[in-house]
């Protein structure tokens, strides 16, 4: 949270006696923390939290510097006062730019993105690529585009998740490689995680699995028809209400995370 203090980026998490957690404060607990793990396992945890992590590369060098809320030049097209993207890297072999939401299901903006990325490429001197990473508020992890067609290219955004970055950083406390210094920096970045409401679920993976029978089944196949279902059985819907509308609203938070 260093670099939320530092920032003046706390207003929002202390206004009250009781701590807040907000987007600036989760960011700079979690990303302020990993950066000291050094380049590789740094850039390896971010592209584990990616919903397409293999079209992202696997090198991208070491990390050279990384900067919190740094103030880029406006783009003046979609902007006239600076941009602010959270986090950007500079790595030996890319750019990174990091625009991180508070949640994992809503709030990240292509417009956003966009003011952003033509900022960069106003101030920044580099012939380095540049990636950009999505963390939070997607309410898809599949890879977008954005077309820059002043500058004549094209840039991808990938989408990431806080829970996918939550569970990596728990699935490398398992290298019996890892030094001691890099676990106690990942296991406050897992406590951290926990104060802004992000929690283990690896457990989940013990779970015995459960054979469905056709009636399940049938079940799951009305939450994917869901609008098909409402038109053309309302009366069905209706009776089915007290039970069944939980369930619709848990699929589409469900289908939310398809990722392929």
């Amino acid at each position: 949270m260093n670099q939320a203090l530092l920032q003046k980026k706390l207003k929002d998490s202390f206004g009250e006696s009781r701590f807040k957690p907000s987007e600036d404060s989760l960011t700079s607990s979690t990303i302020g923390l990993l950066q000291y793990l050094g380049g590789t396992n740094f850039w390896d945890l971010l592209r584990s939290s990616c919903g397409e992590k293999s079209l992202l590369p696997e090198n991208v060098g070491d990390l050279i510097s990384v900067f919190f809320w740094r103030r880029f030049l406006p783009d003046l097209e979609y902007n006239v006062n600076h941009v602010e993207p959270d986090v950007y890297c500079e790595f030996d072999l890319f750019n990174l730019i990091i625009e991180a939401k508070k949640g994992d299901v809503f709030g990240q903006d292509e417009f956003q993105w966009r003011k952003e990325i033509k900022s960069y490429y106003k101030e920044v001197d580099s012939k380095k690529p540049l990636l950009f990473i999505a963390i939070g508020g997607n309410n898809s992890l599949r890879i977008k585009t954005i077309i820059l067609d002043d500058i004549g290219s094209e840039q991808t955004i990938y989408g990431a998740s806080w829970q996918r970055l939550l569970a990596s950083c728990i699935d490398l406390l398992q290298n019996e490689r890892m030094l001691l210094s890099e676990k106690r920096i990942i296991n406050d970045v897992v406590n951290l995680f926990e104060r802004h409401h992000f929690y283990n679920i690896s457990w989940l993976k013990l779970l015995v699995p459960k054979g469905l029978k056709s009636s399940n089944l049938r079940v799951l196949e009305l939450w994917d028809e869901k609008d098909s279902f409402q038109s053309k059985n309302p009366i069905l819907l209706l009776e089915l209400e007290p039970i069944f509308q939980f369930k619709v609203n848990s699929y589409k938070a469900i289908s939310a995370w398809k990722i392929i």
